[in-house]
């Protein structure tokens, strides 16, 4: 069965148990935070974001303390992606796609106030919805590299200057928020751990080429030598000192 809502929710509303459908799931996120759970994945949907599910799928909703969240919500017959439905992946995420929103207000306005071609009028604007969100999360997943390259070799060309989040974010033209989500979906690692190992492949770098330890420490942009030390160990599995003996004798 067919239906479109719009609900304005609370803060801490959450679907209470994992649950499935037997119809294709359109979720767009108009304004606010939610997390989602769909099999053994867990990710935050941003304020004009998308998630699509096949039938079938354990999936459920929570809140991530961020105020009230407003979203479109609407169920799709299977017999109207017969036709493509192999084509699709069982579910997507696609951010930041403020056009969808007129899309799903139409196919809203169509499911409750339409009249006998309505239901044939919600078909084209599901389908519309899917064609426009599945071609962008492709094209997406297609640049994916290139955003790990370009932010890669900006931590790189900065290690021994300010790598904060707001500063490579910035860099990237995204939002903080929004970046860091990015960044651990298309690496499966923090920001925050990619950098500490960039910084300590630069100081092992370094040590191999017989440079001193503090020399390592600072130019891998570690302002303190005792945390380098211990950052260094607990990468490595071996102290800064202990690496560049071995580099010696070899």
């Amino acid at each position: 069965m067919f239906e479109c809502t719009f609900r304005k929710v609370g803060a801490f509303y959450a679907m209470p148990d994992l649950h499935s459908h037997d119809f294709f799931e359109l979720y767009y996120l108009a304004s606010g935070e939610r997390r989602y759970f769909i099999q053994d994945t867990v990710f935050t949907v941003h304020s004009k974001g998308f998630v699509f599910i096949k039938p079938g799928l354990l999936h459920k909703t929570s809140f991530s303390g961020h105020g009230v969240h407003t979203r479109y919500f609407a169920s799709i017959p299977r017999s109207w992606l017969s036709d493509i439905e192999s084509v699709l992946p069982p579910f997507f995420l696609c951010e930041d796609l403020p056009d969808l929103e007129y899309l799903f207000s139409l196919l809203q306005k169509e499911s409750a106030d339409g009249d006998d071609l309505a239901i044939f009028r919600c078909r084209a604007i599901a389908s519309e919805i899917i064609t426009v969100s599945f071609r962008e999360y492709v094209k997406r997943n297609d640049e994916s590299d290139d955003f790990v390259k370009n932010v890669a070799a900006f931590v790189k060309s900065n290690i021994s200057g300010d790598l904060s989040l707001d500063s490579i974010s910035r860099h990237m033209n995204l939002s903080p928020t929004y970046f860091s989500s990015l960044f651990h979906r298309k690496t499966g690692m923090k920001l925050s751990d990619f950098i500490r190992s960039s910084r300590v492949a630069v100081a092992a770098e370094v040590l191999e080429k017989g440079g001193l330890v503090k020399d390592a420490s600072t130019l891998a942009g570690f302002s303190d030598p005792s945390y380098f030390k211990d950052v260094f160990r607990s990468v490595m599995k071996i102290s800064p000192s202990s690496y560049k003996k071995q580099f010696c004798r070899r």
